[in-house]
This record gives C-alpha cells, structure tokens and sequence, in this order.
C-alpha cells in the first residue's frame, strides 16, 4: 500500500465519514476518535478498498469500532455503578478503575470469541454457580457436553493469561 493511495483514500473520504459517524454517534469527539481508528485500522492492514467500494470498506470498519465503543461504553457504566454503592474509602483509585474496565474488557473480547454454547456454559457455572448437570438441562445437552464447554472456556482462560504476561 503506498502513501499515495491511502492520502487520497483520506482526502476523498475523511469528511464523508466523519459526517456519517457523528450522525450515527451524535458526537463530534467519539465521530472524529472513531474516523482516526478507521484510518488507523487501514494503515496497519496494508491493505486498501478497491476502487469501486471504500465508502463501504469504511464503513464496515467503522462500524465493528462504534461496537467496540458501545461495549466499552456499557462495562464502563457497570463497572461505576457497582463501585457507586461502596463506602467512599473503598473506592478505587482513577488509576485502578482504568486498570479494572481495561481487564474486562480484555475479558469480555475473550468471552466474546469463544462459541456461544461455550460462552454461555461457562458463565452458568462461574457466574451463576450452576452445576454441570442443571446447566446440561437449561442448554438441553448431554453433562458430557457441558465438561467439554467449560473445560475448553477455561483453557481459553488460560492461554488468554498466558498471552497476556508475555
């Protein structure tokens, strides 16, 4: 991909797409951080829209990253109304709150690649307390199935930390 093609790719289509981000978004900021990304996202691809299609291209990264925002957005606003209701002195520092969100939404990109019926088998049984067997009845599967679930979320689990300390 050469410089050229990519500055008129931006000249072209920068203000486009910014004006269709801050419509979809209704923020001048989040439209222009999110135009920023897109372009980001092309460079590191080294790969560019073909002639006929880079509004679409555009757009298609845009949108997987308003999605992004929107889950950011969502466990953000979980992650503060649950430390709204701790006394003031245990609440966490701006720094550790950071540190928090950041974690999961690490996590929840993890949880989101696994299959569903993984997904939703692991979080019956960490989160719900659920055994193997009444997770097997709500999913309408075999308690095999269910081990096999679980037991590959949690390597997932695993190499994820892995990944993550190297």
């Amino acid at each position: 991909m050469s410089q050229h093609n990519i500055d008129t790719l931006y000249r072209e289509h920068h203000s486009w797409l910014h004006r269709w981000l801050r419509g979809r978004l209704g923020c001048e900021h989040s439209a222009a951080d999110i135009a920023h990304d897109t372009y980001l996202k092309v460079m590191l691809s080294n790969s560019l829209p073909t002639d006929d299609q880079p509004r679409r291209y555009l757009t298609r990264i845009a949108k997987s990253l308003m999605i992004d925002l929107f889950r950011r957005r969502q466990i953000e606003a979980a992650y503060l109304e649950t430390i709204r209701h701790l006394p003031e002195q245990e609440i966490p520092s701006e720094e550790t709150q950071h540190i928090v969100v950041e974690t999961l939404l690490e996590i929840d990109q993890m949880l989101q690649a696994l299959p569903t019926h993984v997904r939703q088998a692991f979080l019956m049984r960490k989160l719900d307390g659920l055994s193997y067997k009444e997770i097997a009845t709500k999913m309408n599967v075999s308690v095999s199935s269910v081990e096999k679930y679980v037991a590959k979320a949690l390597a997932a689990c695993y190499l994820h930390s892995l990944k993550a300390s190297s």
